[in-house]
């Protein structure tokens, strides 16, 4: 049985472009860092991936009509040209996410990739304010060029899942990988510490994404939290989550 099918939207021609990873993680700030920055610079939709290492769920859609999990890439050209991956949960099992992993660099490796960055989470009970930006790399001379974006190196510490995965394995294909993480409590969705990570792409890319709508929210997040910090209710927790599910 194919575990994985690539399914090729439109064909496209970039060059030289870099790989720009962000998955649901703790939370949710991998997804929301990618939602919103394919959202703010128009990115489009050239592929999908399916895979039987997904959940084994659908998703039932407005309309009425269902499809199942999956992954996307997305492009964007410009002085840089881009490619953004993305998806609607991370492989289930251990073997999942190597497997997809090493399929995703292996695709975006015909595009002729040159660097791979993944953003995600970096899970500590007391955030700053504004989150704190880490980062690490898959060589010293990849990490030696974080400081120019003013990422903190990561001293230590462990990279759970697909959005660890994909940098750390980017090597093996040739390319330079880098994950970058922003910090949050990982206990609810988090915008906040997205728009840390958004700020970071900015700075790689040159882009200025369009972030009016991850604002709105961001607002709309401080409002349900008073002095004490309580969370949201489970129902807002839930609701709040599943529009990143597309």
């Amino acid at each position: 049985m194919n575990n994985m099918r690539f399914v090729e939207i439109s064909k496209i021609k970039l060059k030289n472009p870099i790989f720009i990873c962000g998955l649901p993680d703790s939370g949710f700030v991998g997804k929301i860092c990618s939602y919103h920055f394919i959202k703010g610079v128009k990115a489009i939709k050239f592929a999908e991936l399916y895979s039987a290492f997904l959940p084994a769920q659908v998703i039932v859609n407005e309309n009425g009509t269902i499809e199942p999990l999956k992954f996307e890439f997305y492009y964007k050209k410009g002085k840089q040209d881009l490619i953004i991956f993305t998806g609607d949960v991370q492989a289930e099992t251990a073997e999942g996410q190597y497997n997809v992993s090493n399929a995703v660099l292996q695709f975006i490796k015909n595009y002729n990739c040159i660097k791979v960055y993944t953003f995600g989470a970096f899970v500590t009970p007391n955030p700053s304010n504004p989150p704190k930006v880490y980062g690490t790399a898959n060589s010293n001379k990849s990490l030696k060029q974080l400081s120019k974006y003013g990422i903190e190196n990561m001293k230590k510490g462990n990279i759970i899942g697909m959005n660890g995965l994909l940098f750390s394995l980017a090597d093996k294909f040739g390319l330079e990988g880098f994950g970058i993480y922003s910090e949050t409590r990982g206990d609810y969705p988090d915008p906040k510490a997205a728009k840390q990570l958004i700020k970071v792409i900015s700075k790689i890319t040159g882009l200025k994404p369009n972030l009016r709508e991850l604002i709105r929210e961001e607002k709309r997040l401080k409002k349900f939290q008073n002095k004490n910090n309580n969370i949201e209710s489970e129902t807002e927790i839930q609701n709040k989550t599943s529009r990143y599910i597309t």
